[in-house]
């Protein structure tokens, strides 16, 4: 299993599931770009992943993601419609 995300990590996770870019991610949740960035490079790392797509599959694989996280783009902090 890979190390546990943060609530942050997990929802700019969520939020890459769901196909927004990092410039749309940091709109969505009120952080800068590069946050975001660092955010994905703490996620791909934990997640064993080289890219944001493997990150996705690896997420859905291990049950931390599911079709429930596309619903909706307004994800509230604790990751919870």
């Amino acid at each position: 299993m890979a190390q546990r995300l943060t609530d942050r990590e997990y929802q700019v996770l969520r939020l890459m599931f769901c196909g927004l870019a990092n410039k749309e991610i940091a709109g969505e949740i009120g952080i800068a770009v590069k946050t975001v960035e660092y955010h994905i490079t703490n996620i791909l790392g934990k997640l064993g992943a080289a890219n944001r797509t493997q990150a996705v599959v690896a997420a859905l694989e291990q049950g931390l993601l599911d079709s429930r996280d596309l619903q909706g783009r307004h994800l509230s902090e604790d990751g919870k419609d």
